[in-house]
């Protein structure tokens, strides 16, 4: 009996998502370089949060360069997603990557050289942003080229669990360089990092050829065809409306950290770094679950109760004056955001047509990355007038009444959300 109870449990994590991911060479070497990537993205966004800080001492400057990062993605993301689809996915992730990495690059000297002034910051993190718009819808849709579709929504999950992981362990490692060596030694690694991967996708057996010269049309008219089909497909339109209540409401109280970590809670940067790295432990945790997991089905209904729970999570956070109650409740907001986001991409990923899905994917990839931008924007011009804690309350809200709306349509729709045939 307990033989065959233990044997059961091995085969069930050997069928586990995890496990039928990293059975894929490709993916291997793609996670590699993702994983690190995504550690040094995170030592880079939690340097360049405090650096902002310590020269402006400003929450409207801190929603102005969380913007500046991800504002790109707005008006860059569909055509991103265009010329992946035309050109090669591995390609322009390469390309793009290593550019990333030379603007930071420039940025870490001028802050070893104790040159960078705030508008200085603005403009490199805006080139940064710019950069990364090419690369969130490239590797997005470089994923499907790496396994077969079985294996999709676990090779999705682990990538998000990775991606939070690095929420996680990259504020701890910024945390650890910002007290020891300061801003530019951070910035340097993540330089070093993204170039490196760059050079490491040489090493992927995977056809990135693009679309067929025959089969291309206008760029403007590709561009417009991935709109209509997107809008005219009612799953991933609602999926796409939940994304944004994750994004465009909740998710902007990471740009606000550092005016949490000292004005509501009067702490430094280690306290800064706690923030964040509860919010990622909670992350990885509800990633690794869902890698795990390595199912399409049920990702609906999580899709629905994770993005409740992160309305929850965040207005309780925004009202909490004491840390250790504020960490718990960001170990929460952390579960429910990446459960959302995996729940959402997943599906996005498993319903899209296979011609449209860079175009596709760059437009979630919009609402990914610019929807905190613009969340930030709004929170950080309300907060400087009315401090951090309710603007923060008021936009989950408002992801709230959203919600209310998408509940009922969304879920009647998972089977055709779900379909794996």
């Amino acid at each position: 009996m307990r033989y065959d109870f233990l044997m059961n449990n091995k085969n069930k994590l050997k069928d586990g998502g995890i496990a039928r991911a990293f059975s894929s060479r490709n993916f291997r070497i793609f996670w590699y370089g993702h994983f690190s990537f995504i550690i040094g993205v995170w030592v880079n966004r939690v340097s360049i949060a405090w650096l902002t800080w310590e020269l402006t001492n400003s929450e409207l400057w801190l929603g102005y360069m969380g913007a500046a990062s991800m504002v790109p993605m707005l008006f860059l993301g569909p055509l991103s997603g265009a010329t992946a689809d035309r050109y090669g996915h591995r390609k322009q992730l390469q390309i793009a990557s290593a550019m990333g990495g030379l603007v930071t690059l420039i940025l870490a000297i001028m802050v070893f050289t104790d040159r960078i002034t705030p508008e200085v910051l603005l403009f490199l993190t805006f080139l940064g942003g710019g950069t990364r718009a090419f690369t969130v819808p490239a590797r997005n849709a470089m994923v499907h080229s790496l396994v077969g579709k079985k294996d999709i929504s676990a090779v999705i999950a682990v990538n998000a669990a990775s991606y939070h992981s690095g929420n996680f362990i990259g504020p701890a490692i910024a945390g650890g360089v910002l007290a020891a060596g300061g801003v530019s030694i951070a910035l340097f690694a993540y330089s070093a990092i993204a170039i490196g991967v760059a050079l490491l996708y040489n090493l992927l057996d995977i056809c990135d050829e693009g679309n067929q010269k025959k089969d291309r049309k206008a760029l403007l008219s590709e561009l417009s065809e991935g709109f209509r089909y997107a809008y005219n497909h009612e799953g991933i339109r609602n999926v796409m409306i939940l994304t944004a209540v994750v994004t465009l409401f909740l998710q902007p109280y990471m740009e606000m950290m550092p005016a949490f970590a000292t004005e509501v809670f009067n702490r430094a940067v280690d306290g800064f770094a706690i923030l964040q790295a509860s919010a990622g432990l909670g992350a990885m945790i509800g990633g690794l679950w869902l890698a795990q997991r390595g199912r399409t089905q049920g990702l609906t209904r999580i899709l629905l109760i994770s993005t409740f729970g992160g309305v929850c999570s965040v207005t309780a956070f925004s009202q909490i004056d004491h840390f250790y109650f504020a960490m718990a409740a960001l170990f929460f907001v952390g579960i429910s955001i990446v459960a959302a986001n995996i729940g959402s991409l997943s599906l996005i990923q498993n319903s899209v047509d296979a011609k449209v899905r860079g175009r596709v994917m760059s437009l979630n990839g919009v609402l990914v990355t610019g929807g905190p931008a613009l969340g930030a924007i709004l929170i950080g011009t309300v907060a400087e007038t009315y401090g951090v804690q309710t603007p923060v309350m008021v936009s989950a809200l408002i992801g709230f009444v959203i919600w209310l709306v998408m509940v009922r349509p969304t879920a009647k729709i998972t089977a055709e959300l779900e379909k794996t045939d």
